[in-house]
């Protein structure tokens, strides 16, 4: 691996555990056993490395969102494709955790990740009318709206909201209990038995939470 990438891959694991804010040049430098010229030499300061995580992290989001599932209706493909993206979000959570502060620093970048909650918003309203169109879910188009902000402001403060209540549990598993949280506020709306819905679920759910470590 090239230096810079393990410049970038070390960062962001740092910044993941110890928090952005705590983590110096010097520090990544350390861990990389490096020298901070060699670093400064490929990144000119912590700015451009958080710069270029952002940028890596957007093409990915971007990537999962505008690729949604193709089968919409199919429990399985559901859980996979909310857990990308609660798992993109959690390998790049020092972002979220630490939000207000990073856009404030960065200014440059809050029209970018305001431009990505929109996507977000939009995504989640494609598959809620989708689900709605198909007939397995009867939601007025007020209720969908709501909805699909509610999810998108899930997938956006989830990290915070997990780190504060249970920041012990293993990635895979809040991941999974997230997702749930999430397909589980479709139940009153569908058609054929909101009762038998949450039940599969919820079997799901725990086969998912099973197979986790």
């Amino acid at each position: 691996m090239k230096t810079k990438d393990r410049i970038l891959q070390y960062s962001l694991q740092l910044f993941n555990e110890e928090g952005e804010q705590n983590v110096t040049p010097v520090d990544i430098a350390n861990v990389l056993e490096i020298s901070p010229g060699n670093l400064y030499y490929h990144f000119k300061g912590k700015d451009p490395i958080i710069h270029q995580l952002f940028v890596d992290f957007e093409q990915e989001f971007k990537m999962v969102l505008n690729a949604p599932i193709d089968k919409p209706l199919e429990l399985s493909d559901n859980w996979v494709y909310f857990y990308i993206l609660f798992e993109e979000i959690a390998d790049f959570r020092f972002f979220y955790r630490n939000l207000q502060s990073i856009l404030e620093r960065y200014p440059d970048l809050e029209t970018r990740f305001r431009r990505l909650v929109s996507l977000k918003t939009k995504t989640m309203a494609s598959i809620i009318d989708t689900l709605n169109k198909s007939g397995f879910i009867s939601i007025s188009a007020t209720e969908a709206e709501q909805m699909s902000e509610r999810f998108a402001l899930q997938l956006t403060y989830w990290p915070t909201y997990q780190t504060l209540m249970d920041d012990d549990v293993s990635t895979p598993v809040s991941i999974h209990r997230g997702v749930f949280g999430m397909i589980s506020q479709l139940t009153p709306y569908v058609v054929d038995g909101g009762e038998e819905f949450l039940q599969l679920l919820t079997e799901f759910r725990d086969k998912m939470l099973k197979n986790a470590k």
